[in-house]
């Protein structure tokens, strides 16, 4: 059996233990004095956790956001002028910029975390994504255009 007497553990520079499948941290891991990586909250190692969770990994805090953000992200899809209006209006817009090759504005009320809805006029045609809300006008309008794009390839 492991014991972790207070000082004999450090954290293990911003590891945790994820569950792929969800996204969600499971534990914070910390390092023990033999070198070993375990799960703060039960003290087991990632190849003991995986003999319960198939899906468990050992990554950094900030992999662990990254994976878990990307599951929010939804493509671009086409919306009505009445949507954009809609969401233009229901709250202050994040980020709105207007240039020739196009509108953008993000929601300000996060979807969760870092991801937020974005909205795009293109052309008179408007769309609706899920990404990061830091993402920048040009990145948005380029992203849009190349979906446009793809849909009216096929």
């Amino acid at each position: 059996s492991k014991t972790w007497v207070k000082g004999q553990g450090k954290p293990a520079d911003n590891l945790v233990f994820v569950r792929v499948d969800t996204g969600k941290i499971f534990s914070q891991a910390i390092t023990l004095k033999d070198g070993s990586v375990v799960a703060l909250f039960n003290f087991e190692t990632l190849e003991e956790l995986q003999l319960q969770y198939g899906d468990m990994a050992l990554m950094t805090e900030s992999e662990a956001d990254a994976l878990f953000c990307t599951r929010l992200f939804r493509p671009w899809e086409e919306i009505t002028e009445g949507r954009w209006n809609d969401q233009l209006t229901v709250l202050p817009p994040l980020g709105w910029k207007s240039t020739p090759a196009g509108e953008t504005f993000k929601c300000s009320e996060m979807y969760s975390g870092k991801v937020t809805h974005i909205f795009a006029k293109i052309r008179g045609r408007y769309f609706e994504c899920r990404d990061y809300a830091s993402k920048r006008h040009a990145e948005l309008v380029l992203s849009a255009v190349l979906a446009m794009a793809g849909k009216n390839a096929h």
